[in-house]
């Protein structure tokens, strides 16, 4: 039993050892690399072959990873919970910035809040979970929208309107397809009483494994917080928090 669990932490050793850098290995790199017998690792790399783990490319005679992983991968990504991914990198960004953190995510023509991690602060923004936001105003739901195609953007205007929500609202179709070109740009949206007043947020797209846009995370709290001199601090948090849940949830950007 012993034997047989030490060769299969080996084998799984060796399977670690293709990442996206490093995505096709010879043999004797293999064998290198995990300090073994070229012999010994031929003998591991034919049975990961034979059960589809690996597969082979002839012309470098180099492995890389098999259909088997790629099934695997594909069924872990449909079972992740974009909620539990994203809760300790939350709760990391709230320590971090001591601003109220939102998770939000796609619902149908809307962003819906899903997750809430508040400051610790005497003075902060609460959001309540389950409560559902415009695509085209705050951040949280323009993080989303600008990462879609144009068919959908296109359908969003046309079946929800750009109805005057608050005194910064977005209202003009042109006005909101330059917002939405400029957070592609700049890779975070922003907000200032477009739908709440007096709320100021920050936010992220995430995407899936598809490279999907399907949730965003935004900090949100006064003005002078959000977007005052720490807002490019808050912003590049929000953005790295973001990229870290879209990484684990199988995107390759």
């Amino acid at each position: 039993m012993a034997n047989s669990i030490a060769t299969l932490e080996k084998a799984l050793e060796l399977l670690q050892l293709f990442t996206l850098g490093r995505s096709e290995l010879s043999a004797p790199q293999i064998a290198a690399k995990l300090g073994m017998p070229l012999s010994t690792a031929y003998k591991y790399l034919q049975t990961l072959q034979k059960n589809q783990f690996l597969s082979k490319n002839e012309r470098t005679n180099k492995y890389y990873p098999g259909l088997s992983i790629l099934k695997l991968g594909l069924f872990a990504a449909e079972k992740t919970s974009v909620m539990e991914v994203a809760s300790a990198y939350m709760e990391s960004l709230v320590e971090r910035s001591l601003e109220t953190a939102v998770l939000t995510v796609l619902d149908g023509l809307n962003v819906v809040c899903v997750d809430v991690k508040e400051a610790p602060r005497v003075l902060r923004i609460t959001t309540t979970k389950g409560s559902t936001l415009p695509l085209y105003a705050g951040s949280p739901g323009k993080a989303v929208l600008a990462f879609k195609d144009q068919a959908f953007i296109d359908h969003v205007i046309e079946a929800t309107g750009i109805v005057e929500l608050n005194k910064n609202t977005i209202t003009r179709i042109e006005g909101l397809r330059e917002e939405l070109a400029l957070i592609r740009r700049q890779g975070y949206s922003e907000s200032n009483s477009e739908y709440v007043a007096d709320i100021c947020s920050v936010a992220a797209p995430i995407f899936d494994y598809k490279g999907q846009a399907i949730a965003s995370l935004s900090v949100a709290g006064s003005a002078e917080r959000i977007l005052g001199q720490n807002k490019e601090n808050l912003v590049g948090m929000v953005k790295e928090s973001a990229r870290g849940i879209s990484s684990d949830l199988g995107y390759v950007e």
